[in-house]
């Protein structure tokens, strides 16, 4: 994206966000809750996974980049721009921001963090220098940040601008930066600072920043943080109204929260991802692309949606996995009816396929193949103390029984489930995307992870890193490479419709639903939070900065 193209977009933002600002209430304490006896630790330090939840409120990157729509908000940077064919990188950084401790915030901070994480790579938690990204040097001139390339790589930039800056006169000086806690006072740029917590206690008090660059933000004087030993003790919490928000999912949440209160109580579920049916292309007859469809027609998505998650995450699936939030921008429109009817339910449809390639039940009701051989029991991979997905599962097998297929649920445990998938010993497999990286803000991060050769294999027993498929093509791998090197959206545009296309054509893994995220809160008190008319944040909380955003812009009714 060119500067003028993000200075657009960040007007855009800022004109809303300030529009916003005028006449709200300031002041309050916002109460939040949590669901894990772990999200409150002394372990403070930003790069250091499952740390302090409240790192997003006192750390801060330099872009905030929504992951439902794409969406950029500027933060410790006000624009950047490709140049010298997409090898570098510039990013402006913006002035007159002090740290907590009263020390100016430089563009110096910025190269420091970034070469600090070359240094450690341990603590290179968003991968900015593996191999993968080309990443090969970071300088500090003048205002700017320049990142070099080796290579075009025009997606790291959504990694880069994830990680948290840290002030170079206080982790120049740490000794041991992997082991180092960071629990007392840390020192960053965001709008909060951390006064006090209690492990033990559960709880965690963060104070305004009396001091933060942005003008006006935020509203609220104080956030506290409450910690709960399992999902049934935060909801009675919320219920209580002893915490105002929580990100936890709950049964029936229509019913559970909002009926309670229907004016106040909402829920904030957006789809940041699909939840799938894996199918083992390496294995026969999950290797032949209309036998794929016809499990697809063969499986009632809306039954899944509507006895597994109670419809909140609708309907509007597609089979390209490109979420409802990215298909204005990213979604080829010419596909839509072909991709309506995989995702519809049509198991008379479904036979007709397998008919057409040889496969007829026998006087059993069980499918026979082209060899005229009985199909085995097929094994559906599964999850035992996942009830949305063994709710899933159980429907799955019936409809395929009802086709002639046989298979049953094979439930394993989380380590087991994932080094069964990773190598590839199953037969189909109820899941999601569960490389983090997966979800980004075009659909690309997924395609990459999904069907990314460096991230597959063929040969079963060979662990894979996230191509549970194990499908691959080289008309993909042509696309995403050509998304990668260029800047032109048109040229990234059209590398996503070749991959959608494949999708609709090979399907190489079925979309059984739509996957969200699970806030709930409440505007008896406070208002502002992210809805589908304002999506402009995933939700809080999180140790991400999704949480950040939701902390600036709540505020008292």
């Amino acid at each position: 994206m060119k500067r003028i193209g993000i200075l657009l977009v960040v007007f855009m933002l800022l004109l809303g966000m300030l529009v916003l600002g005028d006449g709200v209430k300031y002041g309050g304490i916002l109460k939040l809750g949590g669901n894990a006896p772990t999200q409150i630790v002394a372990g403070f330090n930003p790069f250091v996974p499952n740390n302090d939840i409240a790192i997003p409120l006192v750390y801060e990157p330099l872009f905030y980049v929504n992951p439902l729509n794409g969406s950029y908000t500027p933060l410790l940077a006000t624009s950047y721009e490709w140049e010298n064919n997409n090898l570098k990188m510039v990013v402006t950084i913006r002035r007159d921001v002090k740290w907590n401790d009263g020390v100016p915030f430089t563009p110096e901070d910025v190269a420091f963090t970034f070469n600090f994480l070359k240094k450690y790579p341990v603590l290179d938690t968003q991968g900015v220098w593996s191999t993968v990204s080309a990443l090969q040097s970071v300088e500090a001139s003048g205002d700017d940040v320049i990142f070099t390339f080796s290579k075009s790589n025009i997606p790291e930039s959504y990694f880069i601008f994830q990680v948290y800056i840290v002030p170079e006169h206080i982790w120049s000086k740490i000794e041991d930066p992997i082991t180092f806690i960071n629990s007392e006072n840390p020192v960053g740029t965001g709008p909060f600072l951390r006064t006090s917590y209690s492990v033990s206690g559960g709880i965690e008090i963060l104070k305004k920043n009396p001091n933060y660059w942005w003008e006006g933000r935020p509203y609220v004087d104080e956030i506290e943080y409450m910690n709960n030993i399992s999902n049934e003790a935060a909801f009675l919490q919320l219920l209580k109204g002893e915490n105002v928000e929580n990100d936890i999912a709950i049964n029936n949440p229509q019913q559970t929260w909002v009926a309670k209160d229907p004016q106040h109580n909402e829920l904030w579920w957006p789809v940041e991802s699909v939840n799938m049916l894996y199918l083992n292309t390496q294995k026969a007859p999950f290797n032949n692309p209309i036998f794929r469809k016809a499990i697809a027609l063969a499986i009632n998505k809306k039954l899944l949606e509507d006895e597994a998650y109670w419809g909140t995450g609708g309907y509007d699936i597609s089979q390209t996995a490109v979420i409802p939030g990215q298909r204005s921008e990213w979604y080829d429109t010419s596909l839509a009816s072909e991709d309506a009817y995989l995702s519809s339910y049509n198991p008379t449809e479904a036979q007709k396929l397998l008919e057409s390639i040889g496969y007829k039940k026998n006087a059993s009701g069980m499918l026979v193949g082209p060899d005229g051989k009985q199909l085995p029991t097929f094994y559906i991979l599964d999850g035992p103390g996942w009830t949305d997905f063994m709710t899933m599962g159980q429907i799955i097998s019936q409809e395929l029984k009802d086709i002639g297929i046989n298979a049953v649920l094979q439930p394993e445990n989380y380590g087991a489930y994932l080094k069964t998938l990773s190598a590839g010993y199953y037969d189909m497999a109820v899941g999601h995307a569960w490389i983090g990286a997966s979800i980004g803000p075009t659909p690309f991060y997924f395609y990459y992870n999904q069907f990314n050769p460096s991230y597959s294999a063929t040969e079963i027993g060979k662990t894979v890193i996230s191509d549970f498929s194990r499908y691959t093509n080289p008309e993909i791998t042509k696309a995403l490479q050509e998304y990668t090197s260029s800047s032109d959206i048109s040229v990234q545009k059209q590398a996503m419709y070749t991959i959608e296309k494949i999708m609709i054509e090979d399907l190489p893994l079925i979309v059984l639903t739509n996957r969200t995220g699970f806030d709930l809160y409440s505007s008896k008190e406070f208002v502002g939070w992210p809805s589908s008319d304002d999506p402009y944040s995933l939700g809080a909380p999180g140790n991400n900065t999704n949480f950040e955003m939701v902390a600036l812009n709540v505020h008292l009714r």
